[in-house]
């Protein structure tokens, strides 16, 4: 009788754990990235400010020049190729932030984003 109760107690135990159900995106706080709505003033510049400013805005020495502190300075930067080309670490480009991770894939996107739809200054 004892070994029919630890396989009554195993199988019962394999029932209960195969039944829990989570979602990945609450337990390990990764979510699909949105793009749908990508505005100059939220995920741009909040992107820049966090990552980039720090060296290319004011009078910065170590931004080789390059300032993103204003949309216009931005905007610049997006039409010559340079900021998407840094940022997602292309060939032929200086990988930004310096000296830094990449940022995250969404990051990327969303200045992609921001760029296919004309930059706007929204």
């Amino acid at each position: 009788m004892k070994i029919n109760s630890w396989v009554f107690f195993c199988s019962c135990l394999f029932l209960l754990s195969s039944c829990y159900y989570d979602k990945e995106a609450l337990l390990y706080g990764t979510s699909a990235c949105d793009t749908t709505n990508v505005k100059f003033s939220v995920q741009i510049s909040g992107t820049l400010s966090a990552n980039c400013l720090s060296c290319h805005s004011g009078n910065a020495a170590s931004g080789a020049g390059i300032q993103l502190g204003t949309y216009d300075a931005v905007k610049a930067q997006a039409l010559n190729g340079k900021l998407i080309g840094a940022v997602s670490h292309s060939p032929g480009f200086s990988p930004m932030p310096k000296g830094g991770a990449k940022l995250p894939d969404c990051r990327i996107a969303e200045i992609r984003t921001w760029i296919r739809n004309g930059m706007p200054n929204n």
